[in-house]
């Protein structure tokens, strides 16, 4: 499993229901590198819990953008009111899979 540092979450309100993007540079670090994607995508706060396949979001639209900020994730607003608006969180990559760790402050 590949993932990235701790990434700051900042709320784009022009993206759609389940979608979220990162820059190509923190992209590298979950070995992507396809511009856009579709992805099933996972989010919590216990690793277990996701690997276990709690937690699950659906199909999200995943970007690498050269917009979005080094070391931020651009999250829709209906997503980070799914998570309960964390501030900063983890991308894990297990295949196919998205996973965001997270905790609420």
């Amino acid at each position: 499993m590949e993932h990235t540092g701790l990434l700051n979450i900042v709320v784009e309100t022009k993206f759609k229901d389940i979608e979220l993007a990162i820059h190509p540079n923190d992209g590298e670090d979950l070995n992507l590198f396809t511009r856009d994607m579709q992805m099933d995508l996972y989010a919590g706060q216990s690793i277990e819990k996701l690997k276990n396949g709690e937690g699950q979001i659906g199909l999200a639209e995943f970007h690498l953008l050269n917009e979005c900020p080094t070391g931020t994730i651009l999250l829709s607003e209906s997503l980070s009111i799914k998570l309960n608006f964390p501030e900063e969180a983890v991308i894990i990559r297990n295949n196919d899979k998205i996973y965001i760790a997270y905790r609420e402050f």
